[in-house]
């Protein structure tokens, strides 16, 4: 079996965006505020807020969120 070492062990959200119009969130806890203009999602450490226009889940997996629309800014907020 291999070992993963605790630096490479992923528990800290991740988030990917693709051009700007799909943002991936991993490791999140939940949707705080889902609005068509902004999106704030809780994580462990902070907040991610998402700002944009017609914004929309896409898809909501285990662990992971998607969000399209037009993306004008992601940030981390307390």
């Amino acid at each position: 079996m291999v070992e993963i070492s605790t630096d490479l062990q992923v528990n800290q959200p991740t988030v990917t965006v693709i051009g700007n119009t799909f943002v991936s969130i991993e490791n999140y806890l939940s949707i705080i505020t889902y609005e068509t203009d902004l999106i704030k999602i809780k994580t462990k450490v902070k907040s991610i807020k998402i700002s944009g226009d017609k914004l929309s889940l896409k898809y909501i997996a285990d662990g992971e969120i998607g969000i399209k629309g037009i993306i004008y800014t992601v940030e981390y907020v307390d």
